[in-house]
């Protein structure tokens, strides 16, 4: 019989589901016999026929019969056995009485010495007699780290935006020796869910399902590092998929532990690593990957502090990427290196983790000077002060980190994400004194908070419109690289909106001639980077429609502001610098939260400023090699 006979034959003796799968088939989504030690498929195909080891302890179906009824018979002798199937005896192991729970440092202790913590033999259920089965819809536990798609995919397009999980192989690593463990298979769990963000939506309700199962069995578990990285991973995803109140909850519970574990003590990754140096390294990150953060978040609202910002901290700095992902993991540096780098030598070098740390910490220093509404809210001694700290930072660093693009069209995205934060921060901070005027509709975007109410004296205008325009110029190139954007981290997307809302100031208010037909191109820019996001994550979807509403009303023509220029008699000079003639749009700020504007219909602004035709991405086809 010939090997095509052979599958044919093979394939159609599948009359009923089978219970498992080889790998080569699992991956593949194809139908699988199930013969060991080669399927027929594979036979045929002259592919390498792997099983995942069976997690039930070798026991056939016949034996898990036979020890089920001994167990109901009274003679189980083996607690937690796969026989005990009863609603009232099943106990997951995450469900462990206090006595037997390990502390945190012996979970991790057991992890480095290869040593197992789960029960002798996991229970059984029917989710996992149809794991094999590659059509199944319920398909969503995971096996194997290493093969597993979802995992591919949140190592591809999410891992590199937040670097705190250890790499994939050292993860695999671990995973093989305790993949029953509480919260390392809650951990698994939360990045199978954000991979399935990217390309898999019709998985995710039943993935976010799991991982709300897994944080309610884990309330019993005491808290470790992995516990942490499961809150701050499914806080981020929680807030970009429009569930705000939920995220904020999480993050709070990962702020709580890495506090309650002394995280923020350089000693904690030593003590707690136990010679595994990308251990050690994953347990810094994740620290300050929390503080970041939680430092996003208060930026986004404008708030003058965030928690840690007022936590005394000496872990150490993380190292650069390519070293991580190595396990070539070099001694670390120390923040107090990072903070007298003016004083080291010149060919000194940190890692871009380590800058973007700096940039948030100056941030944090910036959003200090107060908010909107004090009454010495942003003088011109406390905003020369928030420019030398920003200045600083951008004087300091090498040549290397100012270049985010690396060699193959690679983007550093730690480096990418300190760019975009701090110039949207210089924007906040100078627009107010600039000759860029808010427009009260301003007010419902959901990545700003209103304008200033109280707004400050003016002191040279000029300054601080050219402070602002050179930041949304460098937002805009940062933009432009030749890398899809669904890659970049969703907070992006609201450090883009201070650009945005700049941007369409200066369209209204200065631009003329040729500088206004490129600004309205650099704003379909805009517009097509933030919607590249929102396929993925729907609050940036949300952010879009913002960006779009108060686009449209401040562009319309019924608004716009009469000039003293136009594009026919505009000169070289006062091209560069048109005067504004009309007052800036600040009349309604004092009901912004509920502005009575009219707005034009789509289809009139659709003629004016097209956001239908520009910037649709294809995302399936840019996934299909993941």
């Amino acid at each position: 019989m010939s090997s095509e006979e052979q599958l044919l034959v093979g394939t159609k003796s599948l009359g009923s589901r089978v219970s498992v799968a080889c790998l080569p088939c699992r991956n593949r989504h194809v139908r699988c016999d199930a013969q060991q030690p080669v399927c027929v498929r594979c036979s045929s195909e002259g592919r390498t026929c792997q099983y995942v080891k069976s997690r039930r302890g070798g026991l056939n179906r016949a034996k898990l019969a036979e020890r089920r009824r001994n167990a109901q018979s009274g003679d189980r002798t083996t607690i937690g056995s796969p026989s005990d199937t009863s609603p009232q005896s099943r106990s997951p192991p995450v469900r462990a009485a206090a006595s037997e729970r390990r502390p945190s440092g012996d979970f991790l202790s057991a992890l480095s010495k290869g040593s197992s913590v789960r029960s002798s033999e996991p229970e059984t259920s029917d989710f996992e007699d149809a794991h094999g089965t590659p059509d199944s819809v319920v398909n969503i536990e995971v096996s194997s780290i290493s093969s597993d798609f979802l995992i591919k995919l949140y190592y591809k397009h999410f891992h590199r935006c937040h670097p705190c999980v250890l790499p994939q192989h050292n993860l695999q690593h671990y995973y093989e020796r305790a993949p029953e463990q509480g919260s390392l298979a809650l951990l698994v769990a939360v990045m199978r869910f954000i991979g399935s963000l990217y390309s898999h939506p019709d998985l995710t309700s039943q993935l976010q399902d799991k991982v709300t199962e897994g944080f309610q069995a884990a309330r019993g578990l005491p808290p470790d590092p992995f516990l942490a990285q499961c809150h701050l991973l499914y806080s981020i995803s929680l807030y970009w998929t429009a569930e705000k109140f939920k995220s904020r909850e999480e993050i709070d519970v990962a702020i709580e532990i890495v506090l309650g574990l002394g995280m923020n003590h350089r000693e904690f990754a030593a003590e707690h690593g136990h010679g595994d140096t990308v251990l050690e390294e994953s347990l810094r990150r994740t620290w300050w990957q929390v503080f970041c953060i939680d430092a996003y978040y208060a930026a986004i609202k404008r708030l003058p502090t965030f928690r840690l910002c007022e936590v005394d901290t000496d872990t150490d700095l993380p190292c650069e990427e390519d070293e991580y992902e190595s396990g070539l993991i070099p001694t670390p540096k120390t923040l107090d290196d990072f903070e007298t780098r003016e004083f080291g030598p010149e060919n000194q070098r940190f890692s871009s983790f380590a800058y973007l740390i700096g940039a948030t910490r100056s941030i944090a220093l910036a959003l200090s000077a107060g908010s909107p509404d004090c009454s010495n809210w942003l003088s011109p001694k406390t905003i020369a002060e928030v420019d030398a700290i920003i200045d600083g930072w951008f004087l300091l660093l090498p040549k290397s980190k100012k270049e985010v693009l690396k060699e193959g069209n690679i983007v550093d995205e730690l480096m990418f994400q300190a760019h975009m934060a701090v110039h949207a921060n210089l924007i906040a901070i100078h627009r107010p004194f600039s000759k860029l005027p808010f427009h009260p509709l301003e007010g419902v975007s959901s990545c700003l908070v209103e304008p200033p109410k109280l707004l400050p004296v003016k002191d040279s205008e000029t300054v601080h419109t050219q402070r602002c325009l050179q930041s949304v110029e460098a937002q805009l190139a940062f933009l432009v690289l030749p890398v899809q954007p669904f890659h970049r981290s969703p907070f992006t997307i609201c450090m883009t909106a201070a650009c945005t809302n700049t941007l369409l100031a200066a369209i209204k208010a200065m631009y003329s001639g040729r500088q206004l037909a490129v600004a309205r191109h650099q704003l379909r820019l805009v517009v097509g980077y933030i919607r590249a996001l929102a396929k993925v994550w729907v609050q940036g979807g949300k952010n879009l429609e913002e960006i779009q509403m108060i686009a449209q009303e401040v562009l319309s023509r019924k608004n716009e502001l009469p000039r003293l220029v136009t594009c026919e008699n505009v000169t070289a000079s006062t091209q560069k610098s048109p005067p504004i003639d009309g007052p800036p749009c600040f009349e309604a700020l004092d009901n912004w939260t509920n502005p009575a504007i009219t707005l034009d219909s789509q289809d009139a602004f659709t003629t004016y400023w097209n956001f239908s035709i520009d910037f649709q991405p294809d995302i399936p086809a840019w996934f299909s090699d993941f």
